[in-house]
């Protein structure tokens, strides 16, 4: 039973990275991109440990994987390219999704939706891919991930604020959605 564990885990959680020094616990960005269906749908074969919920404000969550609250972040913000907007992301929610991910163990599993698993979600996993490679690299491991990629422009633009990329990673973004990754 635990070969068949170890490789439902291996088809679904690949580590981006071998080793992950600059991780606190050595975390390897071991992670799947979805929407909420699928991850409602897949909750008992993906099994995620950790789970990041991106919802817009005044909306439900639906049936999720039962977390604890500690593994389980809930950010509340739209869909929206304008800064402006009511419901935009706020930069407290990059800060808060890169204190969870600090949070997480070496071993730890993660699951990051939103409704539809093409802006919102895309856009923190390019952001948490890039605390660990370079731009170039983070984005074409978040197409191998989730080839229908469309990251939310806001999102990832507060993303590169935050980590002081200058515009390197909102100008990733310019080369989604693609079929075929360029290096």
């Amino acid at each position: 039973m635990a070969l068949a564990v170890q490789a439902l885990e291996s088809t679904h959680f690949q580590p981006v990275l071998s080793t992950n020094p600059v991780h606190p616990n050595g975390w390897p960005v071991r992670l799947v991109v979805s929407s909420q269906t699928e991850a409602r749908h897949n909750r008992a074969l993906w099994a995620p440990t950790h789970l990041i919920s991106i919802r817009a404000p005044g909306t439900r969550l639906l049936s999720m994987i039962d977390l604890p609250p500690e593994r389980h972040l809930e950010l509340h913000f739209g869909d929206t390219t304008d800064p402006d907007a009511p419901d935009a992301a706020p930069l407290q929610a990059i800060e808060a999704t890169f204190a969870f991910i600090d949070s997480l163990p070496e071993d730890a599993n993660l699951l990051i939706h939103c409704l539809r698993g093409i802006g919102r979600s895309t856009a923190l996993s390019l952001g948490v891919l890039a605390r660990y490679v370079a731009p170039e690299k983070a984005a074409s491991s978040l197409h191998a991930l989730r080839p229908e990629a469309k990251p939310n422009r806001h999102v990832l633009g507060l993303c590169d604020a935050a980590l002081g990329l200058k515009g390197k990673l909102v100008k990733q973004a310019l080369r989604f959605p693609a079929k075929v990754w360029k290096d």
